[in-house]
């Protein structure tokens, strides 16, 4: 039997432990057996309860997220026997010298709480007050997927008498998964203000699912979040806090107010910033807690990092998206194709493979289906790896700066008496390529529709139980077909899967063209104002997509180098810039002309508007007073934005 490592575990804990007085603990580092005076029951054969280091208690379904030292650990899955009561006591501790006196009990914990083949494992906290012989139960604790640092209970109740205190663990009779402790301790409460910076980071927010993605890298020019938590390991609670964030050149401060973060628990922050070209560094630190300092200051600085990148000349990255009306969570799917279309037009072809519907295309679900891991999941250029939908976005990022060896373009020709359409499309050898590679021609076709029953979506984020998704949540259980939009579904694949045999030659040197030229004959059902050709140029050993192009149908290029009539084209010069340079602008109509430049912070530092520009344009810029630094250049005309990355040295 093959049980699957639960996606949670890949999360990262983020909080911190707490600092407080402690009159007794036990961090388990002292041995690799219970510590003296503890005490289990167990019907276990591998023993119960243990002590080591997490990797040493650790299974495949269950590996434990390191920890500082020893930990205490009971692990079901490794041996998948009878824990159903598995119960690990502390030794008494005596609490006859606190009386009336605020006491919490607190500990680390890595605990799922999960249910698998039917069984729900359970773990629960218990007390007894006469050396063991009765006990009874304080909460059931709640799972999550990463060590949580601390849980904490009020055991003021137990002040003033010797108390001892017990973990039972139960697998449900079932094959689950376990449970850890760590740096178990009785403090006393006390008045004094604490706070630490507990994580920080560079993600961003997509609008439809608000939820934070995490990147090493962006597209320079474009804008992210630095994210971070604050967390409060003391029991006055935070109401007020200052972020700062700073590149080395540039700073902004941000004030949250109006809160009220108890003890171990953390509130977030996100600063925007726009990315410049090469490695971003940002310092963040906490300051003004409550309005001044907390009693510790080291903790309150932290730093993150992630890297601008601009694509490569002439990239196109395929992501191909297996999906269908019969999958409850395909809307993830839906919302995340439909995002990368949005914000990369020009970057990606976003093509929806269905499966199982009245849009599949045999040919290419088939050889879709062989190769991912499910519904929904995709290829990004055909790499041996599936992506879920909300990892496309990253995957694409990795390709997008690839150098491709062939630039791909093409023209469509369109025959409105016979709907067939002629894809011409060219490669152009930027240096030799040799072996096997080949071509193949997809069209795909924005807003589906259908008025068969088929064409509803089965929607399992109706209702907002598994969380908000791009409003499917404010949807029914099935969207029924009149309410049902499809885009970027695949209507043909010209050539196969793989591609058309001898589509390419097997030898080209550099600086060599090849023109492939393929038709296909649109059906009367389809609506040609709402499709693309997508030209895949397709290694097939081992198998990946190089480069593509994407067109509208019809389509006619333009020559090599020459920018198209629907972009603008900006050069700015010389780079970097001392005290003057020059802007040069290609317009293709006649624009008004909003030039920004922005610091690294986001910040807009120099605005300048000019009306009814057109053709070539040379303007001036001077850098002023403007510090020593990176900055970008945006350039908005015509409704559409291109931003340069520069440099002022002095």
């Amino acid at each position: 039997m093959f049980k699957k490592l639960l996606a949670g575990f890949f999360l990262v804990s983020l909080a911190s432990s707490i600092s407080a007085q402690a009159v007794w603990e036990e961090t388990f580092d002292g041995g690799n057996t219970l510590p003296a005076g503890w005490t289990q029951t167990t019907l276990a054969s591998d023993g119960g309860w243990k002590v080591g280091i997490p990797s040493a208690l650790s299974s495949s379904a269950f590996p434990i997220p390191a920890s500082t030292g020893n930990v205490l650990g009971t692990n079901d899955d490794g041996c998948n026997c009878n824990k159903s009561v598995d119960q690990v006591m502390t030794p008494e501790i005596d609490l006859t010298a606190y009386p009336d006196t605020a006491l919490y009990l607190m500990f680390d914990i890595f605990y799922l709480n999960a249910t698998y083949q039917g069984a729900t494992e359970s773990l629960s906290l218990l007390a007894s007050t006469d050396g063991g012989t009765t006990w009874v139960t304080l909460t059931a604790l709640q799972g999550a997927g990463a060590w949580v640092k601390p849980r904490f209970f009020d055991i003021s109740s137990f002040a003033g008498q010797s108390v001892r205190f017990g973990f039972l663990y139960n697998d449900g009779g079932g094959w689950l998964y376990g449970a850890v402790i760590d740096n178990i301790r009785v403090v006393l409460k006390d008045n004094i203000l604490k706070a630490n910076l507990s994580s920080v980071g560079v993600a961003r927010f997509i609008d439809a699912i608000p939820a934070s993605f995490t990147y090493d890298r962006f597209l320079a020019g474009g804008e992210m979040e630095v994210t971070g938590s604050v967390n409060n390991p003391g029991f006055v609670p935070i109401t007020s806090f200052d972020v700062t964030v700073t590149n080395g050149l540039n700073s902004i401060t941000e004030s949250y107010t109006g809160l009220n973060v108890d003890l171990g628990q953390s509130a977030t922050f996100s600063v925007p910033v726009t990315i410049s070209e090469g490695t971003n560094s940002y310092d963040v630190s906490i300051s003004n807690i409550n309005g001044g300092d907390d009693n510790d200051l080291t903790d309150n600085a932290g730093t993150a990092s992630i890297l601008g990148v601009t694509p490569a000349p002439g990239r196109v990255v395929v992501v191909e998206e297996g999906t269908g009306t019969w999958c409850g969570w395909c809307p993830r799917g839906t919302v995340m194709m439909d995002f990368l279309a949005e914000e990369h037009p020009d970057h990606v072809a976003a093509i929806a493979v269905h499966n199982g519907d009245p849009m599949v295309v045999s040919t290419y679900d088939t050889g879709l289906g062989g190769v991912i891991s499910g519904y929904p999941s995709g290829l990004v250029d055909r790499q041996s790896t599936p992506f879920d939908p909300t990892d496309f976005e990253a995957a694409m990022l990795d390709r997008i700066t690839v150098e491709s060896p062939v630039a791909v373009s093409q023209e469509v020709e369109w025959d409105e008496v016979t709907r067939k359409a002629t894809v011409h499309s060219k490669l152009n050898f930027n240096e030799a390529v040799n072996g096997a590679y080949r071509i193949a021609v997809v069209f795909t076709e924005d807003g589906v529709t259908g008025t068969s029953a088929a064409y509803g979506q089965t929607n399992y984020y109706s209702g907002g139980g598994n969380g908000p998704m791009g409003g499917f949540e404010s949807l029914g259980s099935t969207v029924p077909a009149s309410a049902s939009v499809y885009n970027h579904v695949a209507r043909a694949i010209v050539g196969g899967f793989n591609g058309a045999l001898n589509s390419v030659p097997t030898a080209n040197v550099a600086g060599s063209e090849h023109v492939y030229t393929s038709e296909w004959t649109v059906p009367a059902t389809m609506d040609i104002e709402k499709m693309h050709a997508v030209t895949l140029f397709i290694r097939q050993s081992p198998k990946v997509i190089v480069n593509a192009a994407q067109t509208g149908v019809p389509y006619t290029s333009v020559a090599a180098n020459e920018p198209t009539t629907e972009s603008i084209s900006v050069r700015m010069f010389p780079n970097p810039v001392v005290d003057e340079a020059t802007i040069k602008l290609q317009l293709a109509e006649n624009s008004d002309v909003q030039i920004r430049v922005i610091n690294t912070m986001g910040a807009v530092v120099a605005e300048r508007n000019y009306a009814n520009v057109a053709g070539e344009t040379s303007l001036p810029f001077r850098v002023g007073t403007l510090p020593t630094g990176a900055y970008i250049l945006s350039v908005n005309a015509g409704g559409k934005t291109i931003a340069k990355n520069f440099v002022i040295s002095r």
